[in-house]
């Protein structure tokens, strides 16, 4: 990053750089055309500036994913005897969804933070940074991600979230269409 650049994220997760010169200023996201405040520049071994916004989102992303867990939990756990099989399989995304959209989000909103942090200088080095504490699963997470190279987590998540319906539909509709 050029040390006259602020870099941070915008409304919608997309990372954003800016002049220093903009600092304090509204600045309008290429991605989603929302106005951020552009942060003060990063003071070197501080943290990276972290607009409202993306912490909104990171709220967003752990409430869905909560929400998503503890309605299968309660779908599983507590309900399960009380289900048929049919209403176990139209529930699935009651749960399915949100779990979907919130951990996608969350990864890809780390991905992106260990770019603006220049722990990772490219999105395979981030990548390789995660796969390192969560295996092979971590792989799995950062579609479309680095398939995409998007730096949206928003537009990730929502993306994500739109795959694993087809694959479920394709799962309930080819594999188990008796369900």
């Amino acid at each position: 990053m050029n040390p006259q650049q602020v870099e941070f994220l915008g409304v919608c997760g997309h990372l954003m750089s800016v002049p220093a010169s903009l600092s304090g200023t509204g600045v309008s996201c290429p991605s989603c055309h929302q106005v951020t405040r552009a942060p003060m520049p990063f003071v070197p071994g501080g943290p990276p500036a972290r607009s409202g916004s993306a912490v909104g989102l990171t709220a967003l992303y752990i409430v869905s994913l909560l929400v998503g867990l503890g309605t299968a939990a309660v779908i599983y756990v507590v309900k399960f005897n009380d289900l048929s099989e049919d209403q176990l399989v139209g529930y699935t995304p009651l749960w399915f969804f949100p779990v979907v959209f919130g951990l996608y989000g969350f990864v890809s909103q780390r991905l992106v933070r260990a770019l603006a942090e220049g722990r990772a200088g490219t999105l395979s080095e981030a990548a390789r940074l995660y796969t390192r504490v969560g295996g092979l699963f971590a792989v799995l997470t950062m579609f479309p991600f680095l398939v995409l190279r998007w730096r949206s987590s928003l537009l990730v998540s929502l993306t994500a979230a739109l795959f694993w319906a087809g694959l479920l539909w394709f799962f309930f509709a080819a594999v188990f269409p008796e369900l």
